[in-house]
């Protein structure tokens, strides 16, 4: 285990009572808003045309908010998706850890020089946020593993994934539902008032999607390896079971890799006898058939990496002879949960608050009002640009879901950048960069939570782990990498390069 240095002299508050702190703050703002009537709009588009509906505060602190908040604390819970795929996803870690194949595939790039290795692990949970929440679930604990095994602080490991699956999100040149769903919704907000022949195509931020991509990985290791890495001891403390590496299983691991990969490859090609298991028949487009919320992919993808990962472990375990009976291989699928009841305490809280902020309906009220303060102002071209960017931060704070985020905003912005002609794929792109910065900031976030959690397990440093202290060790690189998206999005929109193919920022 780690050896902490015990710092008893310093005062701190640890963050599930820090997350206790907030949701009475929350109870008692949407108390006050409650009693002194405070309401809120909001802007929807229904067949075609705007519709504006009045949202009015309820008062937890109510027969009604009480019997709302003892009724629904499992429903808060099992509705938090993070928690779940997080659990099955350090099933796979678990046993391939365990089994030594991590180590073995890994442990061979220890003279690799650690900005390489920053590189990558940032390049790789930048493509992971394509999977939303489940790529926290995946990454972080992986990043960990990786970062055990190249003799490198695991703490960095963790903020390193965090903030490229955070910062990154929206960079992905793959696309998924999500996108589909913004994408749609963007579409129709467009052709409310402004242009009723606007049409929506997934690859029309194509360009800027993939250039945002490298940009931030490579200078995001820069501004990691020298603001934040510093900060934090370079080596790991953290015990490792060694295990000798056996080429043969080595071979014979990949081979069932391979084999598996093509399987779930086949299953995601339509048309050929006995494919497309994987995929929603019945969807439209081939990125619903994939990414839809009904298709067995989307649905299953962190249970198809564990499985993977767990007969990789079987193999790799049996033929090295790391794992010797049945009892070693079910101990090695548990082997990733330990110390980390803290995580799944503080998932609890953070669930619930969740739940409370969105039955007060405090989200809807301050979103609805900051969405109407926008279209109120005079603003254009590049200051507009700079104040939407701002705004949608500060709402992804106390909202989450992106696609919530986007429902109070799209129908509303969309027409008001149009009429200052910025083209609506635009402004999505930047309502997703905003969206991603968020997620750096917010507790409400399941990836700020899981990575909360990892931090405590893995801690070596002479510091507790709290929210703000956390909150203080990024600052410097969560500013630095703010000032690189607002570059990106200035220099395209000033250059007028196309964001995809026939697509450019200005309409």
């Amino acid at each position: 285990m780690v050896r902490k240095k015990k710092n008893q002299n310093k005062k701190y508050i640890s963050p599930i009572i820090m997350i206790i702190i907030i949701m009475i703050f929350i109870i008692f703002i949407s108390t006050v808003f409650s009693l002194l009537g405070i309401e809120g709009t909001v802007t929807s588009v229904n067949n075609g045309s705007l519709e504006t509906s009045l949202v009015t505060m309820n008062n937890i602190l109510t027969p009604k908010g009480f019997k709302y908040f003892f009724n629904h604390v499992i429903v808060n819970l099992s509705t938090f998706k993070p928690l779940f795929y997080l659990i099955i996803s350090l099933i796979g870690i678990g046993i391939a850890e365990k089994s030594g194949l991590l180590e073995a595939v890994f442990k061979p790039f220890r003279r690799m020089k650690p900005s390489i290795s920053t590189f990558i692990v940032l390049l790789l949970s930048i493509i992971a946020a394509v999977l939303g929440d489940a790529g926290y679930a995946i990454m972080i604990p992986l990043s960990t593993v990786i970062y055990k095994y190249l003799n490198r602080n695991p703490m960095m490991g963790i903020l390193t994934s965090f903030l490229g699956l955070s910062v990154g999100y929206g960079t992905s040149f793959i696309y998924n539902n999500s996108d589909f769903i913004l994408g749609t919704l963007m579409e129709e907000a467009a052709k409310v008032e402004v242009d009723r022949n606007f049409q929506f195509t997934l690859y029309s931020n194509l360009y800027i999607t993939v250039s945002s991509m490298f940009i931030l990985s490579f200078l995001g290791t820069i501004i990691i390896e020298r603001f934040l890495a510093p900060k934090f001891s370079r080596k790991n403390k953290y015990e490792i079971e060694e295990h000798p590496t056996n080429k043969k299983a080595m071979l014979f691991t990949f081979i069932a890799m391979i084999m598996l990969i093509l399987f779930v490859a086949y299953s995601l090609i339509p048309g050929f006898p006995g494919s497309g298991l994987l995929l929603d028949q019945n969807a439209e487009s081939y990125v619903e058939k994939i990414w839809g919320d009904n298709a067995p992919f989307h649905d299953g993808f962190v249970y198809i990496f564990t499985t993977i990962l767990s007969i990789l472990g079987l193999i790799y375990g049996a033929i090295s002879k790391n794992i010797k009976n049945n009892q070693e291989y079910s101990d090695g699928l548990a082997y990733e949960f330990k110390d980390l009841g803290y995580l799944f305490v503080l998932i609890f809280l953070v669930s619930q608050l969740i739940g409370i902020i969105e039955w007060t309906h405090l989200d809807q009220v301050i979103g609805g009002r900051l969405v109407e303060f926008l279209s109120l102002l005079q603003f254009s071209g590049l200051p507009l640009i700079l104040l939407f960017f701002f705004i949608v931060v500060f709402l992804g704070i106390i909202i989450p879901s992106t696609e919530t985020k986007w429902n109070l905003i799209a129908p509303l912005t969309i027409p008001l950048f149009m009429r200052s002609n910025i083209a609506p794929e635009f402004t999505m792109f930047i309502f997703k960069g905003a969206d991603g910065f968020a997620k750096c900031l917010t507790p409400l976030s399941g990836g700020f939570t899981i990575m909360l959690g990892f931090l405590k397990k893995y801690n070596q440093e002479d510091e507790a782990i709290t929210l703000f202290g956390t909150l203080g060790k990024l600052k410097s690189t969560i500013a630095l990498f703010a000032i690189v998206w607002l570059l990106i999005l200035s220099g395209w929109y000033l250059v007028g390069i196309p964001l995809g193919y026939g697509v450019l920022p200005t309409l």
